[in-house]
């Protein structure tokens, strides 16, 4: 069986320390503890606050306001629950008082087999073939979630 990887990025409109971006950051641990309990999560990276930072590689180390979450879902379905279904879904919506906008995908999604743990380095070969080739079987968005997903 496999289960579904994610990866996103974002670059907020403001240092995480700046009363700008203040709700969003604040709400990040309530957010982080909703997706822990939600049915079909399975692990996630632990510091999306400071991820971009850690992550080391140009999408992140250029912007200081650059944040990542990484995570890992039994099926889509389930990760599509929790990012509308939840409170997540309201803080979705209000993005734009929180983050640049971009035209571009900031997200990354991919299989994995159960069990598996993605490395920060799988995630950025993911995110650079979607950038450079992409949507495709090996990696791809929800709206694009390709057909083999009957898994």
């Amino acid at each position: 069986m496999t289960h579904l990887a994610h990866f996103n990025w974002a670059a907020l409109l403001a240092p995480t320390g700046d009363p700008l971006v203040a709700e969003f950051v604040d709400n990040t641990g309530r957010v982080n503890a909703i997706a822990e309990r939600s049915a079909g999560f399975v692990w996630r990276h632990g510091d999306e606050d400071v991820a971009g930072r850690r992550i080391g590689w140009p999408l992140f180390t250029e912007a200081p306001t650059m944040i990542a979450s990484f995570s890992v879902w039994e099926s889509p379905e389930a990760f599509k629950a929790f990012v509308y279904k939840t409170v997540h879904g309201a803080f979705l919506r209000r993005g734009a008082e929180w983050f640049e906008r971009g035209g571009s995908v900031n997200y990354a999604l991919w299989w994995v087999p159960e069990g598996h743990i993605p490395s920060i380095e799988e995630a950025r070969d993911r995110v650079e073939q979607l950038r450079a080739h992409g949507p495709s079987e090996a990696v791809f968005t929800l709206a694009t979630l390709p057909a083999s997903s009957k898994r």
